[in-house]
């Protein structure tokens, strides 16, 4: 026959490995929410990479089509950018 003690025991063991379970279930969940983050993360930054290397692209194309054009517009910019500074 259990005795009080021996109840409590079987009681307090039981709820341990109820909350055991239940960590190691949230856990998980936090784990997978954590990669998918990462994974969406890596994404971002290689689609702004990407739209990066696509703009250097175009950049360089329009200044090797119109150098003339780009030497001129590098000089006024340089020159309003001096001219706000002061």
């Amino acid at each position: 026959m259990a005795t009080p003690t021996d109840k409590v025991k079987d009681a307090i063991e039981e709820g341990a490995n109820k909350t055991d379970k239940a960590i190691a279930t949230m856990a998980g969940k936090a784990s997978h929410a954590t990669r998918r983050a990462q994974v969406a993360a890596e994404d971002a930054v290689d689609g702004g990479r990407d739209a990066l290397e696509g703009a250097l692209i175009c950049g360089k194309a329009m200044i090797r089509a119109n150098p003339l054009a780009a030497v001129a517009t590098v000089a006024v910019v340089a020159y309003l950018w001096g001219r706000l500074r002061r």
